[in-house]
């Protein structure tokens, strides 16, 4: 039997081979994820948001939930969804808007986190009202966000908005009161000094279209306290009296 000199192994140390390798792994994985939905991917989000329908908006708002600004887009494609939605579609995604524009401004997550410490301040709501100013400063969705929801909801009072508030949780009815009401302030120089001056109980108060939907919200919130199943939370009631969107004497 001939001896059979053993082969010798490939070495791959050469800068080279290094580097197209990485170049074909990097143009393999820009390729897949260009074609998928995958939220941490998307280079231009509105490229991969497809028109929303009632079918698909909640499957939307889910995948886009970690990215703030796909949820941005999905909030933009539900406003072009009730161009033409009927009657009985138009409560749900107004709904599901309240999740995405949550997504969108970022506050969901950052108010979450700061749960705690809003409600260890609450006594002095002068504190409160700071807290959630900083958590609010850097948001860079927060302004547009606003705007589109404002654009999307029913105005208060009417048979539209009502059937919409039934359809919606009350965390999330009360998350859209603030992320509204963060929106509006940021349009001031100072949101800590808005915050310390918003007062919708003061007589002589005159409340703008954004403020008053804010305020109509927080109230929806709270109304469906007794609901047993989309029951306002402690820590969400604590957030829109901090913000004087509630009235503490209402509080149950």
């Amino acid at each position: 039997m001939k001896y059979r000199a053993p082969r010798s192994k490939p070495r791959f140390h050469s800068p080279f081979c290094v580097f197209f390798a990485a170049a074909f792994l990097l143009c393999s994985c820009t390729q897949f994820f260009s074609s998928s939905l995958a939220p941490w991917a998307a280079r231009n989000p509105a490229d991969l948001v497809p028109p929303v329908t009632a079918d698909n908006v909640n499957e939307l708002v889910e995948i886009a939930e970690n990215d703030p600004d796909m949820s941005l887009e999905v909030l933009k494609g539900i406003d072009r969804a009730l161009r033409n939605a009927g009657a009985g579609e138009k409560s749900s995604q107004q709904a599901a808007a309240l999740q995405a524009a949550s997504n969108a401004s970022g506050m969901g997550s950052a108010i979450m986190h700061q749960a705690g410490n809003i409600s260890e301040t609450m006594e002095n709501k002068d504190n409160a009202k700071k807290l959630v100013a900083d958590v609010l400063g850097d948001m860079g969705n927060l302004k547009e966000t606003g705007s589109v929801l404002v654009g999307i909801l029913p105005e208060p009072g009417t048979p539209e908005f009502n059937a919409f508030v039934e359809k919606a949780d009350a965390d999330d009815l009360a998350m859209a009161a603030a992320v509204i009401l963060a929106a509006e302030a940021k349009e001031n120089l100072n949101s800590e000094d808005y915050f310390a001056s918003f007062d919708p109980g003061d007589p002589g108060a005159s409340l703008n279209r954004r403020e008053n939907m804010a305020v109509e919200l927080a109230k929806s919130a709270l109304d469906k306290g007794d609901d047993p199943n989309s029951g306002l939370s402690g820590r969400f009631k604590d957030i829109l009296e901090g913000l004087n969107l509630l009235d503490s004497t209402e509080i149950p």
